[in-house]
């Protein structure tokens, strides 16, 4: 006997090490175990001996299997002498045998699954039943011993419901079959007991005999599984527990049988072949990241989708673009432009008013053809003051009509107004103090719009000046003195840019 609990220990440590784990659901199953290992009743002179058990059991359920189980010990220590009422503790020696205590019992009650979704589980059982023990005599045949007490003579044997109580644990070699261990405490009641009433009971009781009420069994369990429950799904979840019913075939689940994508990337693991994709990053049906400009860098995390083949890219799966002008490396003809150039889709500079000073960094766009510019791209022959009084222009005493000689001044100023495009000015008209209120708002306001008409003649954009009469609240001169009323009915020009 001991050898055959030694290769079956040694066998199961060995898968257990060994073997890979699953997660079982005993759902829907039918279960056959196998039990050895150690018992005691727990009184003198009885001692600890081997046991074996046996169960069937069906899951109802993950959580609870009905089980149907059985156990036989057998020990020995104690003799009854001739006539006495209480055994004597013994030892088997010199060729004699003591007496040998047998319990056999049969019980039916739920198995609590604890961890049903995991590789191992923790279950508690319960049970009720019946239990039958005999005391033989090995050195008499095995008869059944038989003891003498007021006058009756009985025999040591009897049956009685029992109850039980016990927990267990069980981890998964394969799918079906399982390892692990068990403890039950099995109480024995007086209830179908032949030595529950009067001079029976006396001689069953502590004073005499004092059988045992109770068997407590340590061992281990082979458990094979049979048969299994409905998943159409075939993701080793039972189909009344898989909240994900429909999972592809080749996923991964998790207890709820819902597929597992560690990466986020929407292709459950078992099918994704590429399983660390960055989160960022899109990817095809084998759950691999999709890079549709080949530059390296994975749609999704490519902030440049579109750039052109063969260009360097940075992190973001942009073009590198050295002068900062807009236009990546690979396609930028013009490499080393300033950066404050407007360039094209080439990457070189425009100069839309080709005085040689590109966009952006000229700072007198649409110069003229052939007037000589400085750095800045604005003409060196010309300026524009930021205030400039127009003294000869002159009109005709109480109109807006330009003399001759004034309009021979606005010609002079037209060239440099002309050299100078993007400036735009305000054009001012002021009077003296002389006349009436409202009749010097409209002189100055008509005079002002007359200059900027005639500009506007000589091929200036209108749309850069602005007309505006001051009246005479603007006085730069004496108004108290003839000289200084003249001057003062005068037109200014203001650069505004």
């Amino acid at each position: 006997m001991r050898k055959v609990i030694v290769f079956f220990t040694m066998l199961a440590l060995i898968g257990f090490l060994a073997a890979p784990s699953f997660a079982y659901d005993q759902t829907g199953k039918l279960g056959l175990s196998y039990r050895f290992g150690f018992h005691t009743v727990m009184k003198d002179p009885w001692k600890l001996n081997f046991m074996h058990g046996a169960e069937v059991k069906w899951g109802v359920h993950k959580y609870v299997s009905i089980a149907l189980t059985g156990v036989y010990g057998r020990t020995h220590g104690g003799i009854l002498e001739s006539g006495a009422t209480k055994f004597t503790k013994q030892d088997d020696k010199d060729g004699i045998k003591t007496y040998r205590l047998r319990n056999y019992i049969a019980e039916i009650g739920p198995v609590i699954n604890l961890f049903p979704d995991k590789e191992y589980n923790l279950y508690l059982t319960l049970g009720a039943g019946i239990g039958a023990w005999s005391i033989k005599n090995p050195m008499d045949g095995n008869k059944i011993v038989e003891a003498t007490y007021k006058g009756k003579t009985y025999k040591l044997q009897d049956q009685q419901a029992t109850l039980m109580i016990g927990a267990g644990f069980e981890y998964y070699l394969i799918e079906q079959f399982s390892i692990g261990a068990a403890v039950r405490y099995h109480i024995f009641s007086h209830m179908l007991s032949d030595f529950k009433d009067g001079d029976a009971k006396e001689l069953a009781s502590s004073d005499n005999l004092d059988f045992h009420k109770g068997l407590l069994e340590v061992g281990a369990v082979l458990t094979a599984y049979f048969g299994k429950c409905e998943d159409s799904d075939n993701d080793g979840v039972c189909d009344k527990d898989d909240k994900c019913p429909d999972t592809p075939a080749g996923c991964k689940v998790d207890e709820n049988g819902c597929p597992i994508d560690s990466d986020g990337d929407g292709v459950c693991d078992g099918r994704d072949k590429c399983p660390d994709t960055p989160k960022c990053a899109k990817v095809d049906l084998n759950g691999c990241p999709i890079d549709t400009d080949k530059d390296g860098v994975w749609d999704g995390c490519d902030k440049c989708p579109d750039t052109p083949a063969g260009c360097k890219v940075d992190a973001n799966g942009c073009g590198i673009d050295t002068d900062k002008d807009g236009v990546a490396d690979c396609i930028d003809k013009c490499p080393d432009t300033p950066s404050c150039c407007k360039v094209d889709a080439n990457g070189c500079p425009i100069d839309s008013d080709g005085d040689g000073v590109c966009d952006g960094c000229d700072k007198c766009p649409g110069t003229p053809a052939g007037l000589r510019v400085d750095a800045d791209g604005c003409p060196t022959d010309f300026k524009i003051e930021k205030e400039l009084v127009l003294n000869e222009v002159q009109f005709i005493v109480n109109t807006w009509t330009l003399t001759e000689k004034a309009k021979k001044a606005l010609d002079e100023v037209t060239k440099s107004l002309a050299a100078f495009p993007h400036v735009n000015l305000e054009v001012q008209g002021h009077t003296d103090i002389s006349g009436r209120r409202g009749w010097n708002d409209t002189l100055s306001q008509n005079r002002a719009q007359a200059v900027v008409d005639y500009f506007a003649t000589k091929g200036l954009d209108k749309d850069r000046f602005t007309a505006k009469g001051y009246s005479s609240d603007k006085p730069k001169y004496d108004n108290k003195t003839f000289e200084g009323r003249v001057m003062n009915r005068r037109v200014e020009l203001i650069r505004l840019n």
